[in-house]
């Protein structure tokens, strides 16, 4: 599948186990292809430089070097629509439209709520791992 995971599926996947770590793995094991951008970066930069998480600027520059080792990077031709919200997920959207993925994989009500956009289906880490388990 072509997947687009949002900036708080990447926190938990490196924090904690669980569901969100497992949608990664996917990931990290070649059965998914995922797409970025430079934004998303950004926006996950940011998040892991929180004081709450306590690392380093050096372990959050290897967290971000891991995703993009596993990434599609993608440059948007066109501005994002406001779609979600909040302005600050249409980054997520717009990543997806161009990458043309199947799934934006969120735990963000602010995009959840939207269920699809376009043809692409916005779930939860679980759903999506339930989706998959029936195909």
């Amino acid at each position: 599948m072509k997947v687009v995971l949002d900036s708080n599926i990447f926190v938990s996947s490196f924090f904690w186990k669980g569901n969100p770590r497992n949608v990664f793995d996917r990931v990290t094991n070649g059965q998914d292809e995922l797409f970025i951008t430079d934004e998303i970066l950004e926006e996950i930069t940011t998040v892991l430089s929180r004081e709450k998480f306590n690392l380093s600027v050096k372990e959050v520059e290897d967290y971000v070097n891991i995703i993009e080792s596993y990434s599609i990077k993608i440059i948007c031709k066109n501005d994002a629509e406001d779609i979600s919200r909040d302005k600050d997920d249409n980054k997520i959207l717009q990543c997806g439209i161009e990458g043309n993925v199947d799934f934006i994989v969120t735990g963000d009500d602010d995009l959840l709520i939207l269920e699809k956009y376009m043809n692409i289906k916005i779930v939860k880490p679980k759903e999506y791992l339930d989706i998959l388990e029936s195909i």
